[in-house]
């Protein structure tokens, strides 16, 4: 079905009726707008404010065309004594100085005389005119979340701009910025996943663990080093990235290092420490010089180090994956060709469940020691289901990643 929002053509028209249509159908949402985000107090109740989107006071509303050609601010909020306030939105062009002082102006010649100007876009530039209102799109949905318990519009505009987000991304169209922030893992049985929403989730999580300071100080992740440089898969039950543990100066040789990856998959939320095929040498060599017997010593350390997470959250899985897989050209689907999975406590003598059975863990580390020229990787760290984390839909999850991610530290001190 058509979203009620999708009647213009080119996304930022789309996206700002999204917000305007919200402020003029919930008059107490407009006026908490005002106070709480412009920081602006209307000279009358906002029911009496004339709310227009995309057009001059006075005039019929123009067609999408007429809009592009004559720059016409994206909205206006006013009264009938001079009091305005004129908001020009960006979603993919850059917002220019320039086009605020012209409406501004234009606001004057149309008899305004009390004039605040409010720029919206997903990043903002460092300059734009004295008095402007500054906005970013990730705090427009920050708000309208706030306020979606209270006013359905603002639950509808803040959705909207989830939808119009996840077709940018997919799209290639964004060059910086977001829409939105991330506010949780939202799947599970009454929110199945979707590719595009995974997609848009992936890339929000992402965007707050480069900047998280313990990856950075304990793992040693590199911030400014790329992730996948394409995510695909439109198909696919899962959607994935990794952030770097590659040094500045060997950013291009990334699968020479462990790296931590996220996968947002159907059922689970999953968070591992991998170990590449073509990891370095020394890793490798440190690796193999542990044994059998240091190697499930260093599991007990994990395992040890999770402790705490899987206490305060019992629906966590402690994991271990090893895979090998063979592909047919560079950006093909790979074969997998053989695949291990199990509880990482299944390697650790202790009461209760689950029983140990050290022979998973011989057999996918021996997998790696003894790989006879096949392409096999490692994984470890921790599997978060929808179904029993509920605690996954909080902006919070992010520390849960983050927490299996510093659990693996053993591992990851290895490579170096």
């Amino acid at each position: 079905m058509r979203n009620i929002f999708d009647q213009y053509s080119q996304p930022e028209n789309r996206i700002t009726h999204a917000l305007m249509t919200a402020l003029q159908r919930d008059r107490k949402l407009l006026g908490l707008f005002l106070r709480e985000l412009v920081g602006v107090k209307p000279p009358c109740h906002p029911s009496r404010l004339a709310v227009l989107e995309q057009q001059y006071p006075g005039e019929e509303e123009p067609s999408e065309e007429e809009l592009e050609r004559r720059g016409i601010p994206d909205g206006w909020i006013f009264d009938g004594d001079g009091w305005c306030v004129f908001i020009e939105t960006k979603v993919i062009a850059k917002l220019e100085a320039g086009q605020l002082e012209r409406h501004r102006r234009t606001a004057e010649r149309r008899g305004f005389n009390a004039i605040t100007a409010v720029a919206i876009a997903p990043r903002l530039p460092a300059i734009l005119p004295p008095g402007t209102v500054l906005l970013e799109w990730r705090n427009i949905y920050a708000w309208l979340r706030r306020h979606a318990s209270t006013s359905e519009w603002a639950s509808i505009a803040a959705e909207y701009l989830e939808i119009a987000e996840a077709k940018l991304i997919d799209s290639e169209q964004f060059v910086e910025g977001t829409l939105t922030m991330f506010s949780g893992i939202p799947f599970g049985h009454d929110h199945p996943f979707t590719y595009l929403e995974g997609k848009r989730v992936l890339e929000l999580a992402m965007g707050e663990l480069r900047r998280r300071r313990d990856l950075r100080d304990q793992l040693k992740m590199n911030p400014k080093a790329p992730g996948r440089s394409a995510i695909t898969g439109r198909q696919s039950d899962a959607v994935w990235d990794f952030l770097s543990l590659a040094s500045s100066g060997e950013v291009e040789n990334f699968t020479s290092y462990p790296h931590l990856t996220l996968g947002v998959v159907a059922q689970q939320l999953e968070a591992m420490v991998t170990v590449p095929n073509a990891v370095n040498g020394t890793m490798r060599r440190n690796l193999i010089k542990l044994g059998e017997d240091g190697f499930q010593q260093l599991v007990t350390r994990v395992v040890n180090n999770l402790k705490p997470l899987l206490r305060k959250h019992p629906g966590a899985t402690p994991w271990c994956r090893g895979v090998q897989r063979r592909y047919p050209s560079q950006r093909a689907i790979p074969f997998v060709d053989a695949r291990i999975d199990f509880d990482l406590r299944t390697a650790v003598p202790q009461s209760g469940s689950p029983k140990v059975q050290p022979r998973w863990l011989s057999a996918a580390y021996s997998s790696f020691v003894h790989k006879e020229g096949s392409n096999y990787q490692m994984q470890m760290g921790v599997l978060f289901r929808y179904d029993r984390c509920n605690e996954l839909r909080d902006a919070n999850a992010l520390d849960l990643v983050a927490a299996a991610w510093l659990a693996c530290r053993p591992l990851v001190d290895l490579a170096r």
